[in-house]
Parts: structure tokens; C-alpha cells; sequence
């Protein structure tokens, strides 16, 4: 993944939690797989040629990590049992307009008058994020579970506030992970 794409995903990740932007979360997963079996995981390496950002890449694994081993998973490079990916997209919207105006009204006769005046309208424009975690199994390659997080882009915060927005936004993200058993 290049550069820009995970710069993307941390005003993405960062936007979406800062708390004016509602978080849209999704997930899918293999129903019929037995998600017990799974203990260890580690990381997809990276596209070649994709140059992920250090700190983007180091705040959002260290989230997936933390809530991964809360969960009882442990990180293994040996032979681990599932691997993991992301995927950051930035789009942007145009939803209607807003319009600025002024107008006059210029008294003409003793029962009319006409209006004088004019306006602008400017489309209102709006950033979105999508952040996708993939979860795979490690020997056959097979997709397990996919969750999305989305949400409007805002605003700029500091180090320290851009990783517990994260966090919460992971927490969130992984909240259905793994899958309840089917009965």
C-alpha cells in the first residue's frame, strides 16, 4: 500500500473517531468455519512497491494487537494460525449546496416594489474514510472474516490523542471478532 493510501487511513481512522462523525461498522465471515481453532496470528507483509507510513502503520497494529491479545490471540511468526491485512479509502462526496445571499426589496407605487439582489451557492463537499481489516487463514489462504469501519474525515489531533481515537475505533472494528458459534 503506497504512501498517500495510509496517510488516508490514519485521517480516516483519526476523522471518524473524533467524535463528530457517527462510525458505520460492518463485518462478514465464513459461516462455516470454526473460529476456536485459531490461536496465533501475524501480518501480511506489505505490497511490494507500497510504502506504508511508519507511525500510521506502527499506531494501527499496535490497536489490532492490543485487541487481539486482550481476546486471548498471541502474535507468532513461527507458524501462526491466521494473517492479517488492511486497507485504507479516501473518497470524496457532494451533497446539495449551501447558498449566501442578500436582496432588497425597493418600494415601487403605493402596493409594490421589486427585489434587488443575488446569491452564490456553494456545493457542500465532504470526506469520506473506509478502513478494511481482512482476516485470512494461514494455510489454505481462504478469507475467515472482513470488518469495515467508515465514517466523515475530521479535524487534526495531536499524537497521543490520534492513538486512543484509534484504539476506540479498533475496539469497535473488532468488537465481532471472533464470530459467536453457531448453535
Amino acid at each position: 500500500m503506497n504512501r498517500r493510501k495510509w496517510f488516508v487511513v490514519l485521517a480516516f481512522v483519526l476523522g471518524c473517531a473524533a467524535g463528530c462523525a457517527p462510525l458505520t461498522v460492518d463485518y462478514d465471515y465464513d459461516t462455516t468455519y470454526d473460529f476456536s481453532k485459531l490461536k496465533t496470528y501475524d501480518w501480511l507483509p506489505s505490497p511490494p512497491g507500497g510504502q506504508m507510513e511508519d507511525l500510521t502503520e506502527k499506531r494501527l497494529q499496535g490497536a489490532l494487537n492490543n485487541q487481539l491479545q486482550a481476546k486471548g490471540y498471541s502474535r507468532s511468526a513461527e507458524s501462526p494460525d491466521f494473517l492479517i491485512s488492511m486497507e485504507g479509502i479516501k473518497k470524496t462526496e457532494q451533497k446539495g449546496s449551501t447558498a449566501v445571499g442578500a436582496s432588497v426589496a425597493v418600494p415601487v407605487g403605493s402596493h409594490g416594489s421589486i427585489s434587488l439582489g443575488g446569491g452564490k451557492s456553494k456545493p457542500r463537499v465532504k470526506q469520506e474514510g473506509e478502513l478494511t481489516v481482512l482476516i485470512t487463514e494461514r494455510a489454505s489462504g481462504s478469507l475467515l472474516w472482513k470488518g469495515i469501519v467508515s465514517a466523515e474525515l475530521k479535524g487534526k489531533l495531536s499524537p497521543e490523542e490520534q492513538q486512543r481515537q484509534i484504539n476506540a475505533v479498533i475496539a469497535e472494528l473488532l468488537k465481532n471478532f471472533p464470530p459467536k458459534p453457531v448453535r
